[in-house]
């Protein structure tokens, strides 16, 4: 005959089927092409939680051609809940992606600007053991 199981048996088994579900909905990306385009997609979806998974916890920001932006995964928070306030509509679009070994060169379209333009860039990544460590964007607005 077989055993009804107790309640905290099926939360149990509920518990470990959603973490399976959702471990396999949405695995971590594995190569540093997968890493970026998985930062653009976050970053289209304006999750700034996703965004910030994806980066060590000491990732370096520069604007070409060295102008340090900012230090740290944590600092990236503010700034990023305070632009996609500003620009709801804030989208990227990967143009064309080159990767080197753990550098991936992304030349991308940010269309959905407040201001009404469109920005064209080049962003220079590096992705160590699946996290961002350091980026240099290179941009110009197009209009």
């Amino acid at each position: 005959m077989m055993k009804t199981p107790t309640f905290g048996q099926l939360i149990t088994a509920a518990t470990f089927a959603l973490a399976s579900v959702a471990a396999l909905a949405a695995p971590a990306p594995t190569s540093p092409e997968d890493v970026i385009r998985a930062y653009a997609d976050a970053a289209s979806r304006h999750d700034v939680d996703a965004l910030l998974a994806l980066y060590a916890p000491d990732v370096h920001k520069f604007t070409f051609p060295a102008t340090s932006t900012s230090n740290g995964r944590e600092v990236q928070r503010e700034k990023y809940l305070k632009n996609f306030a500003t620009n709801p509509d804030l989208k990227v679009k990967i143009l064309d992606l080159r990767t080197l070994g753990d550098k991936v060169v992304s030349h991308d379209l940010v269309t959905g600007l407040a201001s009404g333009k469109t920005s064209e860039e080049l962003t220079v990544y590096r992705v160590e053991q699946g996290l961002i460590t350091d980026i240099v964007y290179v941009e110009r607005e197009l209009h």
